[in-house]
């Protein structure tokens, strides 16, 4: 059944043509519909003509990307799609603007090239700016502004070169994750800005390919481990004394020093003798920031344990020094232990005093 909204009828013949039909198939005459221009030749065209009538040239439909979609695919990626709609919005620039050279596979990967790629972040928004003044379309993009939100997105790669803990890293991958994400939804804007520019040839919102599945596939689990260790890091517990590789003896009155050199795999062990109803204070505290041949601890979890080394009498998760005063109810072993709270890693000293 035809509605009023499917067709209209031609302003010369009265005929009833299809409503976006830029010209009458009766008698020819223009309908008022939007024409769109050839690309090559400049030549007016129906909509959805994949051939300029004059000079054959193909005219291929533009694509565009909702921004649910690169915003809700960046994210689920951890960040990764970035790299694809770097190539991928590189490509149908090129289109645009054949008289230059366009490399996007190259373009793309060189966001894994330190320095540069701010240089080509900045090349990559000015030219979407460039092509949508060539068409006196409103821009909201600044090259420059791009470049610090790259250096946002850059900003997970302190933590490795700083060597900072995993909770720390996590947060500057979160705050990486937001600087890209803003980039691709900002970009993306103009360019459907551009694409659906009054006279364009027609646009066409392109199905999920393979690489955008691959790439949001292995981003979503790296996004699922990083949560995993979130949730790990946020809620620390504490190893058991049997879980180290060996317990070391300690005399009341005496220290030992010490070092934590993994962030979840190790667990430093101590026992010593207690006196029925004397109390004690057990110590922890980073070496001397004037050591030189030590990196102080900057925090722990420190737990004391019975006599079978299997309920935890008391136990602190802070920053180093940590101190534990007890009274023992009985005489006999009780133990220390000592790990990273998944934040820090370090050199200490570890005294047990009594009162």
């Amino acid at each position: 059944m035809k509605t009023e909204n499917e067709w209209v009828r031609c302003p010369s013949c009265g005929a009833e043509v299809p409503s976006e039909s830029a010209y009458c198939n009766k008698c020819g005459a223009r309908t008022g519909a939007q024409v769109h221009r050839c690309a090559s030749c400049d030549a007016e065209l129906p909509p959805q003509s994949a051939y300029c009538s004059k000079c054959g040239a193909r005219n291929e439909l533009r694509v565009r990307y909702s921004l649910w979609r690169v915003g809700i695919l960046t994210f689920l990626s951890f960040g990764l799609y970035y790299y694809y709609w770097m190539y991928v919005s590189w490509k149908h620039l090129s289109e645009e603007m054949p008289g230059k050279e366009f490399h996007p596979v190259w373009h793309a990967l060189s966001q894994l090239v330190p320095i540069y790629n701010f240089v080509v972040v900045y090349q990559h928004f000015r030219t979407i700016r460039e092509v949508q003044g060539r068409e006196r379309v409103e821009s909201n993009l600044v090259p420059g502004l791009a470049v610090v939100l790259s250096f946002i997105s850059n900003v997970n790669g302190v933590g490795l070169w700083w060597n900072l803990s995993p909770l720390w890293w996590v947060v500057l991958s979160f705050i990486s994750i937001i600087g890209g994400l803003t980039m691709v939804l900002w970009g993306q804007r103009n360019l459907n800005k551009y694409w659906e520019r009054p006279g364009a040839p027609p646009v066409r919102s392109v199905s999920t390919g393979p690489g955008e599945v691959i790439i949001t596939a292995v981003g979503g689990l790296f996004t699922g481990l990083v949560l995993l260790g979130v949730i790990f890091l946020s809620s620390p517990s504490i190893s058991s004394v049997y879980e180290a590789d060996s317990i070391v003896p300690i005399q009341v009155g005496s220290e030992r020093q010490g070092s934590i050199n993994n962030f979840f795999f190790e667990v430093d062990a101590y026992s010593f003798t207690v006196q029925s109803d004397a109390e004690y204070a057990i110590l922890v505290y980073p070496i001397s920031i004037w050591d030189l041949d030590g990196d102080p601890l900057e925090a722990a979890i420190v737990a004391l344990w019975d006599s079978e080394g299997s309920t935890v009498l008391g136990a602190e998760n802070a920053n180093t020094p940590i101190v534990i005063r007890w009274t023992a109810s009985s005489s006999g072993t009780r133990y220390v232990t000592i790990e990273s709270d998944g934040a820090a890693l370090g050199d200490y000293v570890l005294r047990i005093a009594a009162r």
